[in-house]
């Protein structure tokens, strides 16, 4: 088993849900105590990343706020210092006198630099974690910098980078990043120290192309983030669709491209914006597709990352210091770079929710027969409960189920879809185990009467 160890593991964790469970929607310039998106904010001095409506709710949040505040100067201190002794290095035979100018691009490759990019991996961790508009767009400034100084990533920056890019919605960014990433990155010939050499220079690549090429990536962290990509424009395509449903009963239709185009987030979908509704059925069934194709890919890849992410609670305090491929710690990795992004997006987490229960009411007649089975009796696991063993099967089924859960989103009446199509199934089936029993009856009836006439 291959143990890898990722520079996070040194910057301690909060453990509270607060740390990634901010106010849903796109990220917005808030007043740190009240929340409350607002014209006119003032920057805290000291980390700059954090904003208020008035001095007096700075003063109340100053106690909340001033151990990360000292830690984030702290951090740039030390980052100011370590870029000055990388830039004013007494040079010798493997140190240049400034590496920024001589060495960008195989930066990690001088001992003298490493220091400076540890600190800034650290300054630049600290300020994401914040979840500040502010502090995402610096955290990924400065990750993006530290690609360009070191292409082969030592630092292990390209697994933070999307989902930053995904909260900020540079979402076309996004899926240029891990397409290089997963194409020409992949290349066993590319030479990461040759300069000359195209970096992240896909732009505009295709998202409704084919995601086949993500199969043998195995790179849980962006193929999750290509995921919560295709759940985005899904949920945007839902959003238009219910949007003119409404719109076409109250407004006239050229006000209907005015009101669709405020229900979608995505930069991308903007496009789609007043399309015809084969045109957005047809990416509505792409998108969902897309969806679960990756999922398959995610779940060969690791089996813990739907439990992880439905439960994610329970997993907030984790700070694994080596994860392994196919392991909870490199689940519970991903949590702590990417949950933010999940719930931020308004609707993913909650489509899969509603795929899960959907799957569960119609699980429910097979918990009694699977707990009563040689299977069920014989494993070493069988001593969970009914509730446990449902809530199993429910998950893995829930993939099958995302086309209902889809459904349910887009209805605006009460009775949803899935629910009506589960009722229709479980009468379909109530009706033919009725026939078998009748058909077993006259089957008998006849043979009675076949003995009594041969007596």
């Amino acid at each position: 088993m291959v143990l890898i160890r990722h520079p996070s593991c040194l910057l301690p964790l909060t453990g509270s849900a607060s740390e990634f469970k901010g106010p849903r929607g796109p990220l917005k310039h808030r007043c740190s105590l009240c929340l409350e998106p607002k014209p006119k904010l003032s920057r805290c001095a000291g980390c700059q990343v954090v904003r208020y409506c008035s001095r007096e709710h700075q003063v109340q949040h100053r106690q909340e706020h001033k151990s990360v505040c000292n830690k984030i100067k702290k951090c740039r201190t030390k980052l100011n210092k370590e870029e000055h002794d990388v830039r004013n290095a007494e040079p010798d035979y493997i140190t240049p006198h400034n590496a920024f100018e001589t060495h960008v691009g195989y930066f990690w490759g001088l001992l003298n630099t490493r220091n400076y990019m540890r600190a800034r991996f650290d300054l630049a961790d600290t300020v994401r974690r914040l979840g500040t508009l502010d502090g995402v767009i610096e955290g990924l400034d400065h990750m993006r910098d530290m690609l360009r100084l070191s292409r082969a990533d030592n630092m292990g920056v390209r697994d933070l980078i999307p989902p930053m890019m995904l909260r900020l919605d540079q979402d076309q960014e996004c899926y240029d990043f891990i397409k290089w990433h997963a194409t020409d990155g992949e290349r066993g010939d590319y030479d990461w120290g040759h300069m000359d050499l195209a970096f992240l220079n896909v732009k505009d690549a295709n998202l409704l192309e084919e995601v086949g090429y993500l199969d043998q990536l195995g790179h849980v962290q962006h193929t999750s983030a290509v995921m919560l990509l295709k759940l985005k424009l899904l949920i945007d395509i839902v959003n238009i669709k219910l949007a003119r449903k409404v719109s076409a009963t109250r407004l006239p239709p050229q006000l209907w491209k005015h009101v669709e185009f405020h229900v979608v987030r995505s930069p991308i979908s903007r496009q789609w914006v007043g399309e015809p509704y084969h045109i957005l059925t047809y990416l509505q069934h792409k998108f969902r597709l897309h969806v679960k194709l990756l999922a398959r890919s995610i779940q060969i890849c690791n089996k813990h990352f739907v439990y992880v992410l439905l439960n994610a609670d329970e997993h907030f305090g984790s700070n694994p210091t080596y994860w392994s491929p196919g392991s909870l710690e490199e689940i519970e990795l991903l949590l702590q770079y990417s949950y933010a992004a999940w719930w931020e997006h308004e609707g993913a987490l909650e489509l899969l929710q509603s795929a899960k229960s959907i799957a569960g009411k119609d699980s429910e007649d097979e918990i009694e027969d699977m707990m009563s089975g040689k299977t069920f009796r014989n494993n070493p696991g069988s001593d969970r409960t009914r509730e446990e063993l449902l809530d199993d099967v429910s998950r893995n089924r829930l993939w099958a189920y995302l086309d209902d859960a889809v459904d349910d989103a887009q209805c605006l009446s009460e009775n949803h879809p899935s629910e009506v199509r589960r009722l229709e199934r479980k009468a379909t089936w109530e009706a033919a185990k009725e026939e078998e029993g009748e058909y077993s009856k006259d089957d008998g009836d006849d043979d009675d009467d076949y003995e009594s006439e041969s007596d």
